[in-house]
This record gives structure tokens, C-alpha cells and sequence, in this order.
């Protein structure tokens, strides 16, 4: 029984909710002392270089065949060279709170996903959810309140961790078909380390700037947060959940990690809980529960629509 607990994928992703909506402050802490682009990098070459090494005690091979190459490289371009330093831009020019109600918005484009490649249904409370999703953000984006340079800073900051959540979205979609091959280890230690040939040119001009000085406590303790407990522990818990129970249930816990995420801004660095963020919270919660709400099943001897048995009869063809 307690080890049946313990093999629980729940209970593994609401521990890693907590420590990505921690990571938000931690990392901002670390990005605002090296840069953006010079913590990312510096961050993800231990990560990369950590993960490499548990791969090859655990796991002996650390290969991967030469036709899935192009496939890693999608998602090391999408999960790290894209997301990290847009996700780095946005925290060091805007709130980490931001950054954590926003980044839950990435459920929505498993959703259109699915729906566009016809791999689930669609119906009306879906479409509503990413409509209001997208309100949600576009609410909390829209704050303009106080002085106009700080404001501004906010936006572009809020706008970048919006691209990043898409492509920290289309990263987890993507990732569920090499995780049916690979173990979650091999799958995110081959992501991370395409991501930084990606993201190598894109920090070189930032870290030529680095000295030793600026590696204090501050910096050593994120960049430790940030690769043993966000990187090692955090991916491969995702990735495993992802082969598991599948990208939208995973993804759901993006509910955790944004409040996680808002109290820990408010405890570290005292963000205030204004009413924008508590109104664009809820709103991106509901667009996201929306979004995931499954059609319910027909019941026997209910018309079929013609969409499904178009679906249906193009499946018996192709068989």
C-alpha cells in the first residue's frame, strides 16, 4: 500500500507544481544578478551536463537513434532554445507572478493541438475555454498602471513569457511520442542538450561580459535550486507523467504551479496580489478547466454527427 503511494504520478506532479512555482522568484533572483540569457545558459550546461552523467550510471546507454535526431532537435528548439531565454526576458523585465499565471495558460495549445491534428473531439465548452483563457491573459497583459517605463517593461516582459508558454506548450505535445521510446531521463537530457546548441549563439555576446565576481551566493544557491530540484527532478517527473497520464492531464497541474507561483512572488519578493492578477487568474483557471472538459460520452443509439462519421468512415478506408 505505502508503496503504491509513493508510485503515485499525483503525488509526484503536485511536488513538482511546488517547486516550479518557487522556481519563478529563484530564478528571477538568479537571472537579475548573471542576465537572461547568461543564467539560462549557464544554468542548463549543469543541467545538461548533471542529467548526461545519472544517464549513463542509470541507464548505461545514453544513445538515441540517428532518425529521431531531427525530432530532439524540435524539442530541445522548442522546450529550450525558445522557451528558457524568452521565459529568462520575461522574469527579468517583468513580476514573477505574471510570469506564473501566464505560463499556466500552456494547457490551451495541447488543446488546439489535439483538435487541429484530430486526435480528440471538440465542442463548444472547449472552444469557450480557450477564448476565455486567452481574455485572461490579455487582462493581466493589458495593466498599465503606475510609472509608464516600469509599466512598459511589464508588458514586454508579460508578452515574452506568453510566447514562451506556447512553445513550453507545444514542448510537452510534442514530447509524449518520444517517451513512448525513450525513457523521461533519455528524453529530456537529449531536449536540454540540443536546446543549448540553440541557445549558445543567442547568450554568447551576454556571457562574454561574466566574471567570476558575479557568481556570489545568490547565484550559486539558484543555479543549484534550478538544476538539481527544477531541471533533474522536474523534467524527468513531467516527462514520466506525460507517458503516464498523458500531456492534458499533466499540463492540469499548471493550476498548482500558478498559485504556487503568485504566493511565492508575494513571500520572496513581496509582489503585491493586486486585483489584475487575482481577476487574470481566475479567468485563465476557468479557460483552462473549459478547455479540458471532455464531450460527453453519446449514449447507445444516439445520432451520430456527421463530422464523427466522417472520421469514422475515413478510418475504415485507410485501415
Amino acid at each position: 500500500m505505502e508503496q503504491k503511494r509513493f508510485d503515485n504520478p499525483h503525488l509526484w506532479l503536485f511536488l513538482v507544481a511546488i517547486i516550479w512555482g518557487f522556481n519563478f522568484s529563484i530564478v528571477k533572483a538568479g537571472v537579475m544578478e548573471l542576465g537572461p540569457l547568461s543564467f539560462a545558459f549557464t544554468r542548463f550546461v549543469l543541467s545538461g551536463s548533471l542529467m548526461l552523467l545519472v544517464l549513463w550510471r542509470l541507464e548505461g546507454s545514453i544513445g538515441i537513434e540517428c532518425k529521431h535526431l531531427p525530432y530532439f532537435f524540435l524539442l530541445g528548439a522548442l522546450g529550450f532554445g525558445i522557451y528558457q531565454p524568452l521565459w529568462s526576458y520575461g522574469l527579468h523585465l517583468g513580476l514573477a507572478s505574471h510570469s506564473a499565471v501566464i505560463l499556466s495558460l500552456s494547457p490551451v495549445v495541447v488543446t488546439l493541438l489535439t483538435f487541429f491534428r484530430q486526435e480528440e473531439g471538440i465542442f463548444w465548452m472547449n472552444v469557450a475555454g480557450v477564448g476565455v483563457g486567452f481574455f485572461g491573459v490579455t487582462f493581466l497583459i493589458g495593466g498599465g498602471e503606475g510609472n509608464p517605463a516600469i509599466a512598459s517593461d511589464i508588458l514586454r516582459g508579460n508578452l515574452f513569457t506568453f510566447v514562451a508558454a506556447m512553445s513550453w506548450g507545444m514542448y510537452s505535445y510534442l514530447g509524449r511520442r518520444m517517451v513512448r521510446i525513450y525513457s523521461p531521463l533519455k528524453t529530456s537530457t537529449w531536449s536540454i542538450l540540443f536546446g543549448l546548441v540553440i541557445m549558445f549563439p543567442l547568450a554568447l555576446s551576454e556571457m562574454r561580459d561574466l566574471s567570476l565576481d558575479q557568481f556570489n551566493s545568490t547565484v550559486i544557491i539558484t543555479l543549484l535550486y534550478g538544476t538539481v530540484l527544477s531541471s533533474l527532478l522536474g523534467f524527468i517527473i513531467w516527462m514520466n507523467s506525460l507517458r503516464r497520464l498523458g500531456a492534458s492531464r499533466t499540463l492540469s497541474y499548471q493550476y498548482v504551479i500558478q498559485v504556487v507561483g503568485v504566493v511565492a512572488a508575494w513571500l520572496i519578493f513581496a509582489e503585491p496580489l493586486g486585483w489584475r492578477v487575482v481577476v487574470g487568474m481566475c479567468f485563465i483557471s476557468l479557460g483552462l478547466w473549459l478547455s479540458q472538459k471532455k464531450r460527453p460520452h453519446s449514449r447507445p443509439g444516439a445520432p451520430v454527427s456527421g463530422r464523427k462519421l466522417f472520421r469514422q468512415s475515413r478510418a475504415g478506408i485507410e485501415r
